[in-house]
């Protein structure tokens, strides 16, 4: 057999770690629900939520899309990058002051929701500036394959976030929990931009120089509309939620899309370190070996999308309080909608290897305004709970006008379609049945054993438990 070189094996070893990582400090969010929802009415929930949902919109527009320039500029400037970084920094905290000396000469003359104090507002800011300026040193610590410091520095936000935000509601801030919550996490993203200034300053004196920000501005600014729109897409419900029904059910559907995270979170990372693979195989047109994976990669996914449905009800059950237990007939179409985001990366990695790219950030915005125009309509008619389901909507439209470009671009199949539609179909038959049978807890872990089963003999007749050994002893 041949041996790795080490070069590639180091690569591999950083994705397998960082994949790894990736899922533990994004799952510490998860693990915290059954303290944060016993501190936090839903009400204090809800806006905790919406305080979040505008700090990741900010950030995306004061970050001035640099994060995704920071790749481009490592080879660009190569001796120079340091001093790039310095400057791109310095960059978004002048843009960044610039915000937050509009907003307070504004804030009189504008008409906030309650809570929306001129504290909170500049706390936003500020939040927004940390974040914006984090996303780009993490960009270069991912270019420069430090992993390992990248998932410290996102290990100690967490965890100052978590700690801050328990001190704040427990001793400070009990009658406004949410307030605590919010200064916590707010602190969080403040004292790590600061730790990441100094470092930073220490390797190249932080300056504004013309030309790194000349090219930062022209290869980001065409970005910002695409990464918002993400935001857009991610946020809209939430936003539109409190602003049609009101925080307490804008807090209970935010406790639906944290659980559901947890699933993004694992099929983003596995999708990062298939990618690299995927597009290997593309440039070398062996196309009999992407179906036969995919169609492998797609009944793992539904299996494992099948079981979170079914087991969604006993997570709320366990890690909530009673007045949150309505989200469990949001979790249900949010995680079909997640599996929806699984089915369109097939189609989407062709358009990024054909540069069609261009036409992925016109189907995000279409998207967007899909989303709204059925929450606007859905949320009014069938209450919050039906934003889910537009969600769902808007995210198979979004596969479809993926799916049907990619068959365009690529005369040949990459992923099978009867696997696509009978997976779609199978998830959203599970979705039905634990919606029928969600306080029916013997029911829904019986059908988990069964499809175990039915899965496990699937992959040993395919013999994939002993290609997985074999690659392993290699």
């Amino acid at each position: 057999m041949h041996k790795l070189k080490k070069k590639d094996y180091n690569g591999i070893k950083a994705g397998i770690w960082y994949t790894i990582g990736n899922i533990i400090i994004k799952g510490i969010p998860f693990f915290t629900i059954p303290i944060f929802t016993r501190l936090l009415t839903t009400n204090d929930f809800g806006i905790y939520s919406i305080y979040l949902s505008y700090e990741e919109i900010l950030s995306v527009v004061i970050g001035l899309g640099i994060s995704g320039t920071v790749k481009i500029a490592k080879f660009e400037f190569k001796n120079e990058f340091e001093k790039y970084i310095s400057s791109v920094i310095n960059l978004i905290a002048i843009v960044g002051i610039i915000f937050l000396v509009i907003s307070n000469f504004l804030y009189p003359f504008l008409i906030f929701q309650e809570w929306l104090s001129r504290f909170v507002v500049n706390l936003i800011i500020v939040q927004s500036i940390s974040v914006a300026i984090y996303f780009v040193v993490s960009s270069k610590y991912i270019i420069d394959g430090d992993y390992i410091k990248n998932l410290l520095v996102v290990f100690f936000m967490t965890i100052l976030n978590i700690a801050i935000s328990l001190i704040l509601c427990l001793y400070f801030f009990k009658d406004n929990s949410y307030l605590g919550r919010i200064i916590g996490t707010a602190l969080g993203a403040i004292f790590i931009a600061i730790f990441i200034i100094f470092n930073q300053n220490k390797i190249s004196t932080i300056i504004s120089k013309k030309k790194y920000n000349r090219f930062a501005l022209v290869l980001g600014l065409p970005l910002i509309f695409h990464q918002l729109s993400i935001s857009l897409l991610a946020q809209s419900d939430k936003i539109m939620i409190q602003a049609l029904v009101g925080n307490k059910e804008a807090g209970v559907y935010s406790i639906g899309v944290i659980i559901t995270s947890v699933l993004a979170v694992i099929i983003s990372s596995i999708d990062s370190a298939w990618t690299p693979w995927f597009y290997s195989k593309l440039s070398e047109k062996k196309y009999d070996i992407l179906i036969k994976n995919n169609n492998i990669l797609v009944i793992f996914f539904m299996y494992l999308t099948s079981g979170f449905i079914l087991i969604s009800p006993d997570i709320i059950h366990v890690m909530t309080e009673k007045s949150y237990w309505d989200s469990i007939y949001t979790v249900i179409p949010l995680i079909i909608s997640i599996y929806l985001n699984f089915m369109y990366v097939f189609s989407v990695g062709v358009e990024y290897f054909l540069k069609k790219t261009g036409f992925i950030s016109m189907v995000t915005v279409t998207c967007v305004f899909i989303n709204i125009i059925f929450n606007y309509f859905m949320i009014k008619q069938f209450g919050y709970i039906a934003a889910a389901y537009a969600t769902c909507i808007s995210r198979f439209f979004q596969f479809l006008f993926h799916y049907l470009m990619a068959k365009h671009l690529l005369k040949f199949k990459i992923v099978s379609t009867k696997y696509l539609i009978f997976s779609l179909i199978g998830i959203c038959i599970i979705g039905c049945i634990a919606n029928i049978y969600i306080y029916s807890i013997f029911i829904r872990w019986g059908i988990i054993f069964i499809i175990t089963i039915f899965i496990f003999s699937y992959f040993y007749k395919l013999k994939i438990f002993d290609r997985f050994l074999n690659r392993h002893r290699e």
